[in-house]
Order: C-alpha cells, then sequence, then structure tokens
C-alpha cells in the first residue's frame, strides 16, 4: 500500500510517498481503509521538527481521515467490516496512508449524511472548536466571541458552532477581503481584514469598546498579546495552537503574569487535542454529533490534493493561502 513515513525532519519535500505492507488489526483493534486524510497545522510543526518532543524518526504522519472498516481485531467490537467511520490519530498519526491501522479509541461513530470528504474535514476541527466553546469556554447566549484565523478548519467549524450556540457578535480575523467576505458569508458578524487594519481596533469597535467574551487564538506572538488585550471582565482566552512558530520559538515563550489575571478579572485556558481520550469522553463526541446533526453544520473544505501532492497541500497551508479544511483524497 501507499503510505507517506517520515525520514526526515524539513520542508515539504521530505513528505515522499512510499510502498509499505499492509497493516493488520490489533486484537482490539480495526483497518481502515481511508476515503480521505484532513491536514492540521500540527502536522506542518510535526513535519519541521519542531515539537519540544519530536517522535523518533522514521515516523508517521497525518491525525484525522475518513474511510471504511477493512478489517476488524477479535475483541474490536464497536464497528463491523464495511462500516463507514472517521479516525483521529491524535498521538499516533499515520492518517497519510491507503490503510490505517487503528485502535478502538480511534475509530469514531460519524455523522449522519456526511460524504467521505466531510468526514476527513470533522473530527478535530468540530472537536476542537467544540471544546473551546462548550468545556474551555463555557459560551452562553449572547456572549460575544472573536476567532484568530477564522477562514481556517478549526475558524470556519467554530463560526458553524457558536452560531448555533447562540454567541453574539461572532468576530473574526483573516488576511484580505476576499476571505473576510467570505468567512461574514458562513455566519460572522464581522470580519476584520488583519492585513488592513489592527484588529483590535475593529473588534471595540463593534463591541462598544467593551470588548470580547471569548477569544479562540491559534497564532502565537503579538496577536496572542493584542488578543488578551481584548478580553472583558470575566473573558476567556483559549489557546489551540501557535502557527507562528519558528526554530527559535523555546527561547520567545510568552509568559502571562498571575497579577495580570487578578487584576482584569480573566482566564487564560489552552487545548490540545492530542491529550483528549475520545474514548473516555465518548458523551462528548455524540453530543457533538447530535448538535451537527439537529443544526445541520457541514465542515467548509477548501482545497483538495492527491496523497503524492501533499508537499503542494503543505505549502499551500503554510501559505496562508488556503481557506476551510485541506484534504488529500486516497
Amino acid at each position: 500500500m501507499r503510505k507517506i513515513v517520515l525520514h526526515e525532519f524539513g520542508g515539504p519535500e521530505v513528505l515522499v510517498v512510499r510502498d509499505v505492507p499492509k497493516p493488520v488489526p490489533a486484537a482490539d483493534g480495526y483497518v481502515v481503509e481511508a476515503r480521505a486524510a484532513g491536514l492540521n497545522y500540527a502536522d506542518v510543526v510535526e513535519r519541521r521538527g519542531l515539537y519540544t518532543k519530536n517522535p523518533t524518526l522514521p515516523c508517521d504522519i497525518g491525525k484525522e481521515a475518513s474511510g471504511v472498516i477493512a478489517a476488524r481485531g477479535k475483541e474490536a467490537t464497536e464497528f463491523e467490516v464495511g462500516d463507514t467511520v472517521c479516525v483521529a490519530r491524535l498521538v499516533n498519526s499515520g492518517c497519510y496512508a491507503e490503510f490505517i491501522p487503528a485502535s478502538s479509541t480511534e475509530v469514531l461513530p460519524p455523522p449522519a449524511g456526511f460524504s467521505f470528504d466531510e468526514l476527513a474535514a470533522f473530527p478535530n476541527t468540530f472537536a476542537t472548536a467544540w471544546y473551546v466553546l462548550t468545556e474551555n469556554a463555557r459560551v452562553r447566549p449572547g456572549e460575544s466571541v472573536l476567532i484568530q484565523a477564522a477562514a481556517g478548519g478549526v475558524g470556519t467549524a467554530t463560526v458553524a458552532l457558536a452560531r448555533s450556540l447562540g454567541c453574539s457578535p461572532i468576530l473574526g480575523t483573516a488576511g484580505g477581503p476576499e476571505k473576510c467576505a467570505w468567512v461574514e458569508s458562513l455566519g460572522a458578524d464581522a470580519c476584520i481584514d488583519y492585513t488592513a487594519v489592527d484588529f483590535r481596533d475593529a473588534v471595540r469597535e463593534h463591541t462598544g469598546g467593551r470588548g470580547v467574551d471569548v477569544v479562540l487564538e491559534s497564532v502565537g506572538g503579538e496577536v496572542f498579546d493584542r488578543s488578551l488585550e481584548l478580553l472583558a471582565p470575566l473573558g476567556r482566552i483559549v489557546v489551540i495552537g501557535f502557527s507562528s512558530i519558528d526554530g527559535d520559538y523555546a527561547e520567545r515563550i510568552q509568559r502571562v503574569h498571575p497579577l495580570t489575571v487578578f487584576h482584569r478579572s480573566i482566564s487564560l485556558a489552552g487545548l490540545n487535542v492530542a491529550n483528549l481520550d475520545y474514548a473516555a469522553r465518548r458523551d462528548t463526541w455524540h453530543a457533538l454529533v447530535a448538535h451537527v446533526e439537529e443544526h445541520g453544520l457541514r465542515p467548509e473544505i477548501g482545497h483538495r490534493f492527491a496523497l503524492e501532492e501533499a508537499p503542494a497541500a503543505h505549502r499551500a497551508l503554510e501559505s496562508r493561502a488556503t481557506r476551510g479544511k485541506v484534504l488529500l483524497t486516497l
């Protein structure tokens, strides 16, 4: 079968398709024949070798996919061969492949009526947005939300979920007027072009100078600092990534003084989906799926690449030229 395995860290050119043996399921696991794989910025960080604890080379890459059960172990009982499923390999990776070995905790029941492309775009984007809004931030109807990088996969999912949860106003940032217009067409009350204006001024204008109740922040650096400024009293900022990361980031990690949190009555939280145990939190997953089905929500897919085009897909993701979810189709 065809699979991308990292034999070295580096630029997109290290993403080489190789022929490897087809996997067999563990006793309590499955093998999924993949139909599409979702790209995440975490894949870029992993490919570049920028995590504080990098995996040992050679290593797999890719954290989510869709497909059908091709084989199952004797102790795996939740799904039958031929069932359509989502795959979330948040720790082990390995979804840039035609066949994916997955434990019973990594195979998830999908929302009804989704295409394979939509299912590949769903697990990490919607689960991240759901956890941020309902667990980290615990949003209430009528609360305001600012979504950094609102045109991305997680950003568009957060716009949809925030709207369905009754948040208002829903504000986003994106690069360029076309992206901003698109984000507004998805349900944001306003999207701010950060290449043209200081988003702080625009957010204060939209909130009457009060600031926002919740910020979803994925960029880091100056964007984090400016986002923190915008929190209203009892506001919450949830960090889900750091796309501004580079090789020197360990020496420049930002620190928020506890007195800042105390004096302003604000909260700082973080969410790394690799820490989430979907098996232990099956009720949360089912709640998300039920909510999405009830409100008719769907992932926004912006770009599709073949498995062999993974280098081009990563370049597109890094260039910030993409919008919505980026997929590898198999």
